[in-house]
């Protein structure tokens, strides 16, 4: 299943740990994307966070590999929204019909 995944970041919160603490995230997110579990990533434009479309099994199953990222302590504002398929744009692509 396919789930809109928004967070914001506390960034100040990290502390002199900031940079540790992302070099640990950035090997867990290339982990992620590498099993085909993120699918897309884009900074939010204001800097405070990302937005990323995540393909889990289950609510849990996400919820579970959320609580483990190394930045999980400093995640806010988390939106999570699951993903159905349009019927004018299968598979999610556009001019394909």
């Amino acid at each position: 299943m396919l789930f809109h995944v928004s967070v914001d970041v506390d960034y100040a919160g990290l502390g002199d740990r900031r940079d540790a603490i992302l070099r640990q995230e950035w090997e867990k997110t290339r982990d992620l994307i590498a099993a085909g579990v993120i699918l897309g990533a884009w900074r939010k434009a204001n800097g405070r966070g990302v937005i990323e479309v995540w393909d889990c099994l289950s609510n849990e199953a996400l919820k579970n590999l959320l609580t483990s990222l190394p930045l999980s302590p400093w995640l806010q504002n988390i939106d999570i929204e699951p993903l159905t398929e349009h019927p004018l744009f299968p598979g999610g692509r556009l001019g394909t019909n």
